[in-house]
């Protein structure tokens, strides 16, 4: 539904993502920013920023959905098969499900063909296409890798998004994954607080020293679980959420993941093989948006773990 106002007489100069955040209380300032950058603004009959500054008499035109990206069906050579969701648990408010390893979470440019989680998400509840702040995202509140799986928690409604992101953004989600890592672990339990930047001569993250400006503060704990004959399984949590950072973190520890086809050094013991990136969320935390309470889930180590150490 399109809007249109005539700034009145301000005491001083507005910014047009707050004058529009006043006169819709239903849409978040997040929300509106985002549609602001796709073209739902105009000021004066022209396209307008974020942070652009109001006079009075200035004409404003808002249209939300102008600002939505348009869906553009993907071209396939066959009928598409979209798998199931594994739910754990469904509320009216959210659903935590068990990721399988292969799946995408949500569309990249790599391959904006390939079926994803959102596309299972969008068959199982087609009403989670108008939550988040991102069309691309709907509902995701975190990611996995591709080639990871385990525990996601997924809002299906704006209240529950915008309550989940602030817990993910006060650190109180808990989070925990293992993972079978190349190397003897001589250590019980540690830190690896490595900044994460973008590595500058390979397609991925990289992990730089701690005392460095370059990338993101990243903050990850160990505990070794198992020792085996050139390998460890490792319990990790992680205090900050950034992109690849376990995987980035561990090479940069000597110890990366088995299996990972990224993140691996050249020399390690390739006679150790895996079906798939041996890492998994497999603990889950949150507080439930409408009553408060504590919302726990915890998965057993999937069989190729139990598959792998047995031969190791």
């Amino acid at each position: 539904m399109k809007h249109t106002w005539t700034v009145p007489d301000l005491l001083s100069r507005k910014r047009l993502d707050i004058f529009l955040s006043e006169e819709l209380p239903d849409i978040t300032r997040s929300q509106i920013a985002k549609l602001l950058k796709n073209g739902a603004g105009k000021v004066n009959g022209k396209p307008a920023s974020v942070h652009e500054f109001l006079v009075p008499g200035d004409t404003v035109a808002f249209d939300p959905d102008a600002g939505k990206k348009k869906t553009v069906p993907k071209k396939t050579s066959g009928p598409r098969h979209i798998a199931p969701l594994k739910i754990i648990e469904e509320t009216n408010d959210w659903i935590v499900i068990n990721k399988p390893n292969g799946l995408l979470v949500h569309p990249d440019k790599k391959d904006e063909n390939e079926i994803t989680l959102v596309d299972s998400l969008l068959a199982h509840s087609p009403e989670i296409v108008k939550i988040g702040e991102d069309p691309s995202r709907p509902g995701i509140m975190h990611r996995l890798d591709k080639e990871a799986s385990g525990l996601m928690v997924i809002a299906k409604t704006q209240d529950a998004y915008d309550n989940l992101k602030a817990q993910f953004a006060e650190h109180s989600v808990e989070k925990r994954y293992i993972a079978l890592v190349y190397g003897e672990v001589p250590d019980e339990e540690g830190e690896i607080r490595f900044r994460i930047a973008h590595s500058k001569t390979k397609k991925r993250m990289a992990a730089r020293p701690e005392h460095e400006d370059v990338g993101k503060a990243a903050w990850t704990h160990f505990k070794t679980i198992k020792r085996f004959t050139g390998a460890a399984l490792l319990e990790l949590d992680i205090f900050s959420g950034r992109t690849h950072q376990i995987r980035a973190h561990l090479l940069a520890f000597n110890h990366p993941i088995i299996g990972d086809p990224l993140y691996f050094r050249k020399s390690e013991d390739r006679n150790i093989k895996a079906p798939r990136l041996m890492l998994q969320c497999i603990h889950l935390s949150f507080k439930d948006p409408a009553s408060g309470s504590v919302k726990s889930y915890d998965l057993p180590p999937e069989k190729e773990f139990d598959e792998l150490m047995t031969k190791l």
